[in-house]
């Protein structure tokens, strides 16, 4: 009996060791992981350069509470009627007006992004607990070009 449950135990080890190590082997390595979030920062700097955007983070700093606005960033997805996280770890994403931040604040900007063909539609407004939907229509969309982020032309 004893000797049994040493090898249940034997067997149960050495499983969780194998997830271990497959688990390891399909992780993104660090350097692509930084280039991704490094990409999601230029799309969401350029997206700060629209005009409602734009608005909404001189409103909130024009009030002095504090010397950057803080910017949530979602992703929607309609299908699934799930919101998630844009950046996927703590992030220096920032400008002299703005800085990402992860953690739930009860008043900042929040941006809300959809993928769409080639870039993402965007609704970016200032926010505060019981606002926390993209209302209507996105303001806009932005689109790469090359290595650039640009408006879209077309309206949503």
């Amino acid at each position: 009996m004893v000797e049994l449950a040493r090898i249940r135990w034997a067997l149960a080890v050495a499983g969780l060791g194998f997830l271990g190590t497959v688990g390891c082997a399909h992780s993104v390595p660090l350097e692509q992981r930084v280039q991704a979030e490094d990409e999601k920062c230029t799309l969401l700097q350029a997206l700060m350069r629209q005009p409602a955007p734009a608005k909404a983070i001189q409103k909130f700093v024009a009030e002095g509470k504090e010397e950057r606005a803080p910017v949530v960033v979602y992703v929607r997805h309609p299908e699934e009627a799930t919101l998630e996280r844009f950046f996927t770890g703590d992030t220096q994403c920032a400008n002299e007006s703005f800085k990402v931040v992860q953690e739930n604040v009860v008043d900042a900007v929040v941006v809300y992004l959809q993928e769409v063909q080639g870039g993402y539609a965007y609704d970016a407004q200032r926010s505060s607990p019981d606002r926390l939907t993209m209302d209507g229509r996105p303001q806009g969309t932005v689109r790469k070009d090359g290595a650039v982020w640009v408006a879209g032309a077309d309206a949503i």
